[in-house]
C-alpha cells in the first residue's frame, strides 16, 4: 500500500441519519432499533451518556427510556445505505484509493499527498457539507494504528475530529492511553489469553516478538503486532469479495407460536435474502434455517434449532405459488 492510510468513521451512523430528516433529535438522547424493534443497534452520545448499551432489549427498559425522554426509532435500512452510498461517493472525490469498510466506515490511501491532516480535514468538512453525516478521520502508517488514531479523534474533543499519528511517538502515547481489548481484532477471549503470558496492555501487545504471538495464538494476531509496530500487512481492498454466506434474520416484536405466522415469516425472509443474491449475482444449492427463543426471557425453556436444505441446482430465484 505505501503511504499514510486513513479510517474515516461516520458518528452514530444510523442516529445521525435519522437526526437529518428530524432536527428535533438533536441534542436529545436518540437510539435506533433492530428489525422489528428487538434491541439497541445505536445510540446518540447523549443516549450512551445515560449509560445505554448495544443490544439492549426494547420490551426491558421501555419505561426507563420513556422517563428519560429516549427519542426510539425503528431501523430503516434503505435510508442508511442510501447515505452511507452518498458519504462514500463524496470521500471518493479526494482519492481514488478506498476501501469501503462497513456500511459507515471507510480506508483511504493517502500516499502522495503533502499534508494528510489538512486533506482528511477537508474532506470531513465535505461529507458535513454535502451529506449532512459527522465523520471522525483516524491516520496513520497502518490499517490498525489508524483506528487507533480515528478512535482517538471521537474520544478527543480538541481533535476536531481527525487524529494523525505520524510517528512512533504520537503512536506511543494514543496507544497508552487504551484498554488492550480496544486493539482492533483483539476480542474477549484473546485479551485473557494475553495476560496468561503478561500481556495485558497495547503497548506490551505492540512490543511483543511477533514469531512467538504466531506460534502461540494465529497469524491473524501477528498481523495485528507487525501492524502495530508500523508494519503494513493489511493492504486496501478496493474490489468487494463475494459473499460466501448471506443472511437475514429478524426478532419478533411479540412471541411467535402458531405455525402459519411462522411460515409466512420464513417465506418473507427468504425472499429478501434471495433479493440480496440477485444483486450481487450469485446463486445458492443450500439453505438454513435457523429459530431460537427469546435470549431476554430466562424464565422460559431455551430452544435453538437449525435445519439445512440442499437443493437439486444453485439458484437464487423465489418463484410464486
Amino acid at each position: 500500500m505505501g503511504g499514510p492510510v486513513a479510517l474515516v468513521d461516520c458518528n452514530n451512523f444510523y442516529a445521525s441519519c435519522e437526526r437529518l430528516f428530524q432536527p428535533k433529535l438533536r441534542g436529545v438522547p436518540v437510539v435506533v432499533l433492530s428489525n422489528n424493534d428487538g434491541c439497541v443497534i445505536a445510540r446518540s452520545n447523549e443516549a450512551k451518556a445515560l449509560g445505554i448499551k448495544m443490544g439492549d432489549a426494547w420490551h426491558l427498559r421501555r419505561a426507563e427510556f420513556e422517563r428519560w425522554g429516549v427519542q426510539v426509532r425503528s431501523s430503516n435500512y434503505t435510508l442508511y445505505g442510501d447515505l452511507s452510498a452518498r458519504v462514500m461517493r463524496v470521500l471518493s472525490e479526494f482519492t481514488p484509493d478506498l476501501e469501503m469498510y462497513s456500511i459507515d466506515e471507510a480506508f483511504l490511501g493517502l500516499s502522495g499527498f503533502a499534508d494528510p491532516d489538512a486533506l482528511a480535514r477537508q474532506a470531513r468538512a465535505t461529507v458535513l457539507q454535502k451529506t449532512g453525516i459527522p465523520v471522525c478521520v483516524g491516520i496513520s502508517t497502518t490499517k490498525t494504528i489508524a483506528k487507533v488514531a480515528n478512535r482517538t479523534a471521537k474520544k478527543d474533543p480538541a481533535s476536531g475530529g481527525v487524529c494523525y499519528l505520524p510517528n512512533d511517538k504520537e503512536q506511543t502515547a494514543a496507544l497508552a492511553k487504551l484498554d488492550l481489548g480496544d486493539v482492533w481484532g483483539v476480542g474477549h477471549r484473546i485479551v485473557q489469553r494475553l495476560a496468561e503470558i503478561g500481556i495485558t496492555t497495547p503497548l506490551q501487545l505492540r512490543d511483543a516478538d511477533p514469531t512467538m504471538i504466531r506460534q502461540r495464538f494465529n497469524v491473524v494476531l501477528q498481523r495485528t503486532v507487525l501492524e502495530l509496530q508500523g508494519t503494513p500487512c493489511l493492504d486496501l481492498e478496493q474490489d468487494s469479495p463475494e459473499s460466501k454466506t448471506i443472511c437475514c434474520s429478524r426478532s419478533f416484536g411479540r412471541a411467535v407460536e402458531g405455525f402459519s405466522e411462522m411460515a409466512e415469516a420464513l417465506t418473507a425472509y427468504t425472499s429478501y435474502a434471495a433479493q440480496k443474491m440477485r444483486r450481487q449475482g450469485l446463486a445458492t444449492a443450500s439453505v438454513v434455517v435457523m429459530v431460537t427463543t427469546n435470549r431476554h426471557k430466562p424464565e422460559d425453556a431455551p430452544y435453538y434449532a437449525t435445519r439445512p436444505v440442499r437443493l437439486t441446482i444453485g439458484t437464487s430465484a423465489t418463484p410464486a405459488g
